[in-house]
């Protein structure tokens, strides 16, 4: 986990997909993408090295990844844009159950953080 950032109000925590995914990593500027996904559970922020673009895409449009090709199912389908491949990773499957905890209860702390200073600015 980077740490965590406050997204009008909440605290998100943030995680760095290239050391999840034990890949090199680049160092990070001020302007630094993170891209935010809201879940049941809770919302994660994932600091990424960059975005190419953003799509939308019909179900339909995609193939299903078979169960146990990849680390923990997190792989939920394939399509392919503009010639490439792309995996989509779904979000609740990305954290072993104890990491979502772990992340559930350090955003639980940091959200008593930013409330208690929000108190101290009145």
């Amino acid at each position: 986990m980077e740490g965590f950032l406050n997204l009008r109000g909440t605290a998100v925590p943030v995680v760095s997909l290239s050391r999840m995914f034990r890949l090199p990593e680049l160092p990070y500027t001020l302007y630094a993408p993170i891209i935010v996904l809201r879940g049941a559970n809770c919302s994660v922020g994932f600091l990424v090295d960059q975005v190419n673009q953003v799509v939308s895409v019909a179900a339909e449009g995609s193939l299903t990844v078979p169960k146990k090709h990849s680390f923990n199912d997190c792989a939920e389908a394939e399509l392919v844009v503009t010639g490439r491949v792309v995996h989509v990773l779904s979000p609740e499957r990305l954290f072993l159950e104890k990491q979502q905890q772990c992340l559930s209860e350090f955003q639980v702390m940091e959200q008593h953080r930013l409330q208690d200073l929000e108190v101290s600015r009145l």
